[in-house]
Protein backbone atom coordinates (compact mmCIF):
# COMPACT_ATOMS: atom_id res chain seq x y z
CA UNK A 1 0.00 0.00 0.00
CA UNK A 2 2.75 2.39 0.51
CA UNK A 3 4.29 1.91 -2.53
CA UNK A 4 1.31 3.03 -3.94
CA UNK A 5 2.02 6.62 -2.41
CA UNK A 6 3.11 9.41 -4.26
CA UNK A 7 4.52 12.86 -3.34
CA UNK A 8 4.47 15.65 -5.84
CA UNK A 9 7.84 16.94 -6.50
CA UNK A 10 8.63 20.57 -5.84
CA UNK A 11 9.88 23.35 -7.54
CA UNK A 12 13.53 23.90 -6.82
CA UNK A 13 13.33 27.87 -5.82
CA UNK A 14 10.43 26.41 -2.78
CA UNK A 15 12.71 23.14 -1.59
CA UNK A 16 15.68 25.95 -1.18
CA UNK A 17 13.20 28.36 0.69
CA UNK A 18 11.77 25.76 2.63
CA UNK A 19 15.94 24.25 4.16
CA UNK A 20 16.34 27.95 5.29
CA UNK A 21 13.64 28.52 7.04
CA UNK A 22 14.28 24.64 8.86
CA UNK A 23 17.29 25.86 9.75
CA UNK A 24 16.22 29.03 11.20
CA UNK A 25 13.97 27.25 13.42
CA UNK A 26 16.92 25.15 14.76
CA UNK A 27 19.27 28.15 15.21
CA UNK A 28 16.53 29.86 17.09
CA UNK A 29 15.92 27.12 19.39
CA UNK A 30 19.66 26.68 20.41
CA UNK A 31 19.56 30.28 21.39
CA UNK A 32 16.55 30.20 23.38
CA UNK A 33 17.79 26.83 25.07
CA UNK A 34 21.20 28.47 25.85
CA UNK A 35 19.83 31.98 27.42
CA UNK A 36 21.22 33.95 24.62
CA UNK A 37 19.40 36.90 23.52
CA UNK A 38 18.30 37.93 20.52
CA UNK A 39 20.78 38.65 18.00
CA UNK A 40 19.44 42.88 17.64
CA UNK A 41 20.37 43.23 21.33
CA UNK A 42 24.05 44.68 21.80
CA UNK A 43 26.64 42.26 22.25
CA UNK A 44 27.76 41.30 25.67
CA UNK A 45 31.36 43.42 26.56
CA UNK A 46 34.60 41.25 25.85
CA UNK A 47 36.91 40.35 28.72
CA UNK A 48 39.59 42.93 29.47
CA UNK A 49 42.87 42.05 27.98
CA UNK A 50 45.37 40.84 31.09
CA UNK A 51 46.91 43.92 32.71
CA UNK A 52 50.08 45.03 30.14
CA UNK A 53 49.44 42.66 27.93
CA UNK A 54 48.61 44.70 24.99
CA UNK A 55 49.74 48.47 26.14
CA UNK A 56 53.73 49.45 24.75
CA UNK A 57 56.44 49.45 27.25
CA UNK A 58 56.92 52.51 29.08
CA UNK A 59 60.33 53.84 28.36
CA UNK A 60 61.76 55.63 30.93
CA UNK A 61 63.91 58.75 30.06
CA UNK A 62 67.46 57.84 31.53
CA UNK A 63 69.37 60.20 33.38
CA UNK A 64 71.83 62.20 32.10
CA UNK A 65 75.33 61.86 33.44
CA UNK A 66 74.96 64.64 36.04
CA UNK A 67 72.02 63.90 37.05
CA UNK A 68 72.40 60.23 37.74
CA UNK A 69 75.64 61.92 39.77
CA UNK A 70 73.55 64.25 41.49
CA UNK A 71 70.97 61.04 42.19
CA UNK A 72 73.80 59.19 43.88
CA UNK A 73 74.46 61.96 46.50
CA UNK A 74 71.04 62.85 47.14
CA UNK A 75 71.25 66.11 45.73
CA UNK A 76 68.91 68.44 44.07
CA UNK A 77 65.09 66.65 43.53
CA UNK A 78 66.81 63.62 44.37
CA UNK A 79 67.49 64.66 48.03
CA UNK A 80 65.89 61.53 50.78
CA UNK A 81 62.96 63.21 52.54
CA UNK A 82 65.31 62.50 55.35
CA UNK A 83 68.78 63.51 56.06
CA UNK A 84 70.97 60.95 57.73
CA UNK A 85 73.64 63.37 59.09
CA UNK A 86 75.65 60.72 60.92
CA UNK A 87 76.13 58.95 57.68
CA UNK A 88 76.98 62.06 55.78
CA UNK A 89 79.56 63.19 58.65
CA UNK A 90 81.09 59.77 58.42
CA UNK A 91 81.39 60.30 54.74
CA UNK A 92 82.80 63.82 54.62
CA UNK A 93 85.46 63.16 56.92
CA UNK A 94 86.45 60.35 54.47
CA UNK A 95 86.51 63.36 52.02
CA UNK A 96 88.56 65.50 54.28
CA UNK A 97 88.44 68.66 53.43
CA UNK A 98 85.44 71.09 52.08
CA UNK A 99 86.48 74.24 49.04
CA UNK A 100 83.57 77.29 49.29
CA UNK A 101 83.83 80.11 47.09
CA UNK A 102 82.43 83.15 48.85
CA UNK A 103 81.86 86.17 48.11
CA UNK A 104 82.72 87.73 51.11
CA UNK A 105 86.09 88.55 52.95
CA UNK A 106 84.27 87.64 56.48
CA UNK A 107 83.60 83.80 55.48
CA UNK A 108 87.22 83.68 57.04
CA UNK A 109 85.72 84.54 60.56
CA UNK A 110 83.80 80.92 60.04
CA UNK A 111 87.09 79.04 60.24
CA UNK A 112 87.46 78.31 63.74
CA UNK A 113 83.81 77.54 64.62
CA UNK A 114 83.74 75.29 61.81
CA UNK A 115 87.06 73.87 63.52
CA UNK A 116 85.61 73.33 66.22
CA UNK A 117 82.72 71.56 65.01
CA UNK A 118 84.70 69.36 62.47
CA UNK A 119 88.18 68.94 63.30
CA UNK A 120 88.90 66.01 60.65
CA UNK A 121 87.31 68.38 57.63
CA UNK A 122 89.79 71.16 56.49
CA UNK A 123 87.80 74.54 55.64
CA UNK A 124 89.53 75.13 52.23
CA UNK A 125 89.25 78.00 49.69
CA UNK A 126 87.19 81.23 51.07
CA UNK A 127 86.90 84.44 49.46
CA UNK A 128 86.53 84.14 46.23
CA UNK A 129 86.62 86.72 43.28
CA UNK A 130 84.38 85.75 39.80
CA UNK A 131 83.06 83.06 41.53
CA UNK A 132 80.69 82.36 38.48
CA UNK A 133 83.52 82.44 35.98
CA UNK A 134 85.86 80.15 37.89
CA UNK A 135 82.63 77.58 39.11
CA UNK A 136 81.91 77.47 34.73
CA UNK A 137 85.60 77.23 33.49
CA UNK A 138 85.74 73.86 36.29
CA UNK A 139 82.61 72.58 34.42
CA UNK A 140 83.26 73.08 31.29
CA UNK A 141 86.63 71.73 31.57
CA UNK A 142 85.38 68.52 33.79
CA UNK A 143 88.08 69.73 36.73
CA UNK A 144 86.17 70.75 39.42
CA UNK A 145 87.60 72.09 42.53
CA UNK A 146 84.82 74.34 44.21
CA UNK A 147 82.30 72.13 46.37
CA UNK A 148 80.19 74.72 47.55
CA UNK A 149 78.52 78.06 45.49
CA UNK A 150 78.08 80.71 48.30
CA UNK A 151 77.73 83.77 46.55
CA UNK A 152 74.73 86.21 45.85
CA UNK A 153 74.83 86.12 41.76
CA UNK A 154 71.17 84.48 41.80
CA UNK A 155 70.58 85.69 38.09
CA UNK A 156 73.56 83.65 36.75
CA UNK A 157 72.66 80.74 39.26
CA UNK A 158 69.17 80.23 38.09
CA UNK A 159 69.49 81.46 34.59
CA UNK A 160 73.13 79.57 33.35
CA UNK A 161 74.05 77.50 36.15
CA UNK A 162 70.80 75.30 37.00
CA UNK A 163 69.98 75.00 33.23
CA UNK A 164 73.26 73.57 32.71
CA UNK A 165 73.13 71.25 35.80
CA UNK A 166 76.15 72.68 36.80
CA UNK A 167 75.15 73.46 40.68
CA UNK A 168 72.28 71.37 42.83
CA UNK A 169 70.24 72.43 45.63
CA UNK A 170 70.42 70.78 48.71
CA UNK A 171 68.12 72.04 51.86
CA UNK A 172 69.11 70.14 55.43
CA UNK A 173 65.50 68.92 56.40
CA UNK A 174 66.23 69.72 59.94
CA UNK A 175 66.41 73.41 59.97
CA UNK A 176 64.02 76.01 60.27
CA UNK A 177 62.17 76.15 57.06
CA UNK A 178 64.48 78.39 54.45
CA UNK A 179 62.76 80.69 51.67
CA UNK A 180 62.55 78.18 49.12
CA UNK A 181 59.94 77.25 46.54
CA UNK A 182 59.73 74.90 43.82
CA UNK A 183 61.20 77.49 41.08
CA UNK A 184 63.86 78.93 43.48
CA UNK A 185 65.27 75.38 45.66
CA UNK A 186 68.21 77.50 46.80
CA UNK A 187 68.85 77.74 50.60
CA UNK A 188 69.46 80.97 51.16
CA UNK A 189 72.29 81.86 53.41
CA UNK A 190 71.41 85.57 54.06
CA UNK A 191 69.78 88.68 52.59
CA UNK A 192 71.67 92.33 52.79
CA UNK A 193 70.44 95.25 51.29
CA UNK A 194 72.88 98.17 49.16
CA UNK A 195 71.96 101.69 49.62
CA UNK A 196 72.78 104.91 48.57
CA UNK A 197 75.44 106.58 51.01
CA UNK A 198 76.35 110.37 52.11
CA UNK A 199 79.04 111.74 54.10
CA UNK A 200 77.26 112.54 57.47
CA UNK A 201 79.82 114.84 58.38
CA UNK A 202 79.33 117.41 55.29
CA UNK A 203 75.80 117.18 56.20
CA UNK A 204 74.67 116.53 59.31
CA UNK A 205 71.66 117.74 58.16
CA UNK A 206 70.93 114.46 56.87
CA UNK A 207 70.96 112.58 53.39
CA UNK A 208 71.32 115.66 50.87
CA UNK A 209 68.75 113.83 48.31
CA UNK A 210 65.18 112.60 48.58
CA UNK A 211 64.35 110.86 45.45
CA UNK A 212 66.32 108.78 43.21
CA UNK A 213 65.61 111.13 40.59
CA UNK A 214 67.48 113.58 42.27
CA UNK A 215 71.02 111.22 41.36
CA UNK A 216 70.06 111.99 37.33
CA UNK A 217 70.32 115.70 38.29
CA UNK A 218 73.39 118.17 37.08
CA UNK A 219 73.80 119.03 40.49
CA UNK A 220 75.55 115.41 41.27
CA UNK A 221 76.83 115.02 37.57
CA UNK A 222 80.22 113.32 38.46
CA UNK A 223 79.50 113.39 42.10
CA UNK A 224 77.72 109.97 42.29
CA UNK A 225 79.65 106.57 42.78
CA UNK A 226 79.31 102.98 41.94
CA UNK A 227 80.99 99.68 40.83
CA UNK A 228 81.20 99.72 37.20
CA UNK A 229 77.90 97.69 35.70
CA UNK A 230 80.00 96.98 32.45
CA UNK A 231 81.98 94.68 34.34
CA UNK A 232 80.05 94.12 37.44
CA UNK A 233 77.36 91.66 37.15
CA UNK A 234 75.95 92.10 40.38
CA UNK A 235 75.44 95.97 39.90
CA UNK A 236 73.96 95.38 36.32
CA UNK A 237 71.32 92.75 37.88
CA UNK A 238 70.76 95.57 40.63
CA UNK A 239 70.30 97.96 37.29
CA UNK A 240 67.72 95.54 36.19
CA UNK A 241 66.44 95.52 39.48
CA UNK A 242 65.34 99.08 39.28
CA UNK A 243 64.22 98.58 35.21
CA UNK A 244 61.44 95.58 36.87
CA UNK A 245 59.73 98.62 39.20
CA UNK A 246 59.05 101.34 36.44
CA UNK A 247 55.49 101.85 37.91
CA UNK A 248 56.95 102.77 41.24
CA UNK A 249 59.96 105.24 39.55
CA UNK A 250 57.04 106.86 37.47
CA UNK A 251 55.05 107.47 40.94
CA UNK A 252 58.37 109.28 42.15
CA UNK A 253 58.96 111.09 38.84
CA UNK A 254 55.77 112.47 39.20
CA UNK A 255 55.89 113.37 43.29
CA UNK A 256 59.34 115.20 42.50
CA UNK A 257 58.57 117.19 38.86
CA UNK A 258 54.83 117.05 39.08
CA UNK A 259 54.87 115.81 35.70
CA UNK A 260 54.44 112.30 33.75
CA UNK A 261 57.64 110.55 33.13
CA UNK A 262 57.09 110.25 29.44
CA UNK A 263 57.04 114.53 29.02
CA UNK A 264 60.99 114.09 29.93
CA UNK A 265 62.89 114.63 26.84
CA UNK A 266 64.94 111.87 27.71
CA UNK A 267 61.78 109.52 26.89
CA UNK A 268 62.16 109.89 23.34
CA UNK A 269 63.83 107.86 21.41
CA UNK A 270 67.87 108.69 20.95
CA UNK A 271 69.99 108.85 18.14
CA UNK A 272 70.64 104.77 18.41
CA UNK A 273 67.05 104.54 17.89
CA UNK A 274 66.79 103.28 21.40
CA UNK A 275 63.08 103.54 22.86
CA UNK A 276 62.34 103.90 26.86
CA UNK A 277 59.93 101.16 28.19
CA UNK A 278 59.00 102.22 31.64
CA UNK A 279 60.33 105.35 34.00
CA UNK A 280 62.92 102.75 35.29
CA UNK A 281 64.13 102.55 32.33
CA UNK A 282 64.42 106.22 31.80
CA UNK A 283 66.67 106.59 35.34
CA UNK A 284 69.39 103.71 33.70
CA UNK A 285 69.40 106.10 30.55
CA UNK A 286 69.80 109.42 32.99
CA UNK A 287 71.83 108.32 35.38
CA UNK A 288 74.37 107.01 32.91
CA UNK A 289 74.11 110.44 31.38
CA UNK A 290 74.95 112.23 34.54
CA UNK A 291 78.68 110.76 34.15
CA UNK A 292 78.69 108.78 37.30
CA UNK A 293 82.38 107.44 38.41
CA UNK A 294 82.47 103.75 38.10
CA UNK A 295 85.16 102.65 40.63
CA UNK A 296 86.65 98.85 40.38
CA UNK A 297 86.77 98.15 44.29
CA UNK A 298 83.37 99.04 46.68
CA UNK A 299 86.21 100.22 48.98
CA UNK A 300 87.01 103.51 46.81
CA UNK A 301 82.81 103.90 46.76
CA UNK A 302 82.78 103.75 50.27
CA UNK A 303 86.16 106.56 50.37
CA UNK A 304 84.08 108.36 47.86
CA UNK A 305 81.61 108.98 51.13
CA UNK A 306 84.06 109.35 53.20
CA UNK A 307 87.67 110.01 54.43
CA UNK A 308 90.15 109.86 51.53
CA UNK A 309 90.97 113.04 50.47
CA UNK A 310 91.58 112.55 46.65
CA UNK A 311 87.92 111.93 45.99
CA UNK A 312 85.17 114.40 46.55
CA UNK A 313 82.35 113.20 48.60
CA UNK A 314 79.46 112.46 46.69
CA UNK A 315 76.60 109.84 46.93
CA UNK A 316 77.87 106.49 47.14
CA UNK A 317 76.43 103.16 46.28
CA UNK A 318 77.47 100.58 49.01
CA UNK A 319 76.09 97.96 51.28
CA UNK A 320 74.24 99.59 54.41
CA UNK A 321 76.11 97.42 56.42
CA UNK A 322 79.09 99.64 55.95
CA UNK A 323 78.13 101.73 58.88
CA UNK A 324 80.12 98.77 60.60
CA UNK A 325 83.29 100.85 59.30
CA UNK A 326 82.25 104.10 60.37
CA UNK A 327 81.76 102.85 63.79
CA UNK A 328 85.73 101.96 63.20
CA UNK A 329 86.22 105.10 62.03
CA UNK A 330 87.61 103.93 58.67
CA UNK A 331 84.50 106.16 56.77
CA UNK A 332 82.22 108.73 57.30
CA UNK A 333 78.66 106.97 55.94
CA UNK A 334 75.66 107.05 56.56
CA UNK A 335 72.61 105.98 54.42
CA UNK A 336 70.13 107.85 52.72
CA UNK A 337 67.02 105.50 53.86
CA UNK A 338 63.82 107.56 53.15
CA UNK A 339 64.47 107.70 49.77
CA UNK A 340 61.48 107.71 47.14
CA UNK A 341 60.47 105.28 45.94
CA UNK A 342 62.88 102.49 47.88
CA UNK A 343 65.24 102.18 50.56
CA UNK A 344 67.39 100.36 48.40
CA UNK A 345 68.07 96.78 46.38
CA UNK A 346 68.30 93.75 48.58
CA UNK A 347 70.59 91.10 47.44
CA UNK A 348 70.58 87.55 48.20
CA UNK A 349 73.09 84.94 49.05
CA UNK A 350 72.59 81.78 48.12
CA UNK A 351 74.15 78.50 49.10
CA UNK A 352 74.28 75.22 46.53
CA UNK A 353 76.66 72.31 45.25
CA UNK A 354 79.07 72.32 42.65
CA UNK A 355 78.09 69.47 40.33
CA UNK A 356 80.70 66.40 40.26
CA UNK A 357 82.23 68.52 43.65
CA UNK A 358 84.84 66.13 45.15
CA UNK A 359 83.78 66.71 48.25
CA UNK A 360 79.77 66.39 48.37
CA UNK A 361 79.07 65.59 51.87
CA UNK A 362 81.38 67.97 53.58
CA UNK A 363 79.36 70.37 51.23
CA UNK A 364 76.91 69.65 52.95
CA UNK A 365 77.76 69.67 56.33
CA UNK A 366 78.63 73.36 55.59
CA UNK A 367 75.27 74.15 54.10
CA UNK A 368 74.10 72.99 57.62
CA UNK A 369 75.87 74.87 59.20
CA UNK A 370 76.25 78.41 57.48
CA UNK A 371 72.15 78.48 57.85
CA UNK A 372 73.11 78.18 61.43
CA UNK A 373 73.31 80.95 64.05
CA UNK A 374 77.03 80.60 63.90
CA UNK A 375 77.62 80.32 60.32
CA UNK A 376 75.45 83.79 60.40
CA UNK A 377 77.17 85.14 62.72
CA UNK A 378 80.24 87.48 60.78
CA UNK A 379 77.10 88.78 58.79
CA UNK A 380 75.09 89.74 61.81
CA UNK A 381 74.88 93.47 61.30
CA UNK A 382 72.72 96.82 60.43
CA UNK A 383 71.55 95.77 56.73
CA UNK A 384 71.73 91.92 56.54
CA UNK A 385 69.03 89.66 57.64
CA UNK A 386 69.78 85.61 58.21
CA UNK A 387 67.79 83.56 55.26
CA UNK A 388 66.38 81.52 58.09
CA UNK A 389 63.11 83.71 59.05
CA UNK A 390 62.59 82.81 62.40
CA UNK A 391 66.23 83.25 64.08
CA UNK A 392 67.10 86.46 66.26
CA UNK A 393 69.87 88.46 64.85
CA UNK A 394 71.29 92.17 66.18
CA UNK A 395 70.08 93.52 62.79
CA UNK A 396 66.49 93.20 63.00
CA UNK A 397 66.78 94.61 66.34
CA UNK A 398 67.35 98.56 63.86
CA UNK A 399 64.74 97.37 61.19
CA UNK A 400 62.48 93.98 61.48
CA UNK A 401 62.86 92.31 57.93
CA UNK A 402 59.27 92.90 57.74
CA UNK A 403 59.74 96.47 57.43
CA UNK A 404 62.53 96.18 55.22
CA UNK A 405 60.66 94.49 52.91
CA UNK A 406 57.66 97.02 52.42
CA UNK A 407 61.01 99.32 51.19
CA UNK A 408 63.29 98.04 49.51
CA UNK A 409 63.32 95.97 46.28
CA UNK A 410 64.02 91.97 46.36
CA UNK A 411 65.83 91.27 43.61
CA UNK A 412 64.33 88.56 41.15
CA UNK A 413 66.92 86.34 40.00
CA UNK A 414 64.77 84.94 37.18
CA UNK A 415 63.97 88.31 35.81
CA UNK A 416 66.91 89.92 36.05
CA UNK A 417 68.70 86.85 34.18
CA UNK A 418 66.23 87.68 30.91
CA UNK A 419 67.19 91.48 31.52
CA UNK A 420 70.17 92.66 32.76
CA UNK A 421 72.03 91.44 29.21
CA UNK A 422 69.59 93.86 27.83
CA UNK A 423 70.01 96.73 30.27
CA UNK A 424 73.57 96.59 29.85
CA UNK A 425 73.68 97.49 26.28
CA UNK A 426 71.39 99.96 26.96
CA UNK A 427 73.43 101.42 29.49
CA UNK A 428 76.42 101.34 27.32
CA UNK A 429 74.46 103.27 24.74
CA UNK A 430 73.46 105.45 26.63
CA UNK A 431 76.77 106.69 27.64
CA UNK A 432 77.38 107.46 23.88
CA UNK A 433 74.60 109.63 23.91
CA UNK A 434 74.55 113.06 25.56
CA UNK A 435 72.01 114.36 27.77
CA UNK A 436 68.70 115.52 26.43
CA UNK A 437 68.17 119.20 27.13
Amino acid sequence: MFNSIRFPLCKEDEMKAFVKLMTLIVLFSLVVSCGGTPATTEPAATEPPEPGATLPPVTEVPLTANEQWAKDNGLGPYQPATDDWAAIEAAAKLEGSVCVYANSSKVAKLIDKWNALYPDITFDCGDTDYIDTKMRAEQEAGNVVGDVWFNSDGHILYGEFVPNEWIWSFVPRDVVEPEVTAEQPFAIARHSIDVWGYNSEIHPEGCPITSWWNLTEPALAGKVYTEDPMTDVSTMAKWATVAEHGDEMAAAYLALYGVEWTTDPAAAPDAFGQTVPNAGWLWVKKFAQNHPVVVDEIDIAYASVGMDPNVEPGIGWTGWNSVEDTAAGDIVMAPCLDLAPSLGIMKTSYLGIANMAPHPNAAKLFIKFALSPDGFHPWDAIGSYSGQLGMETDAEAVMPFSEVLTKAWLMNPIYDWEWAAKVRDFWAISLLTPPSE
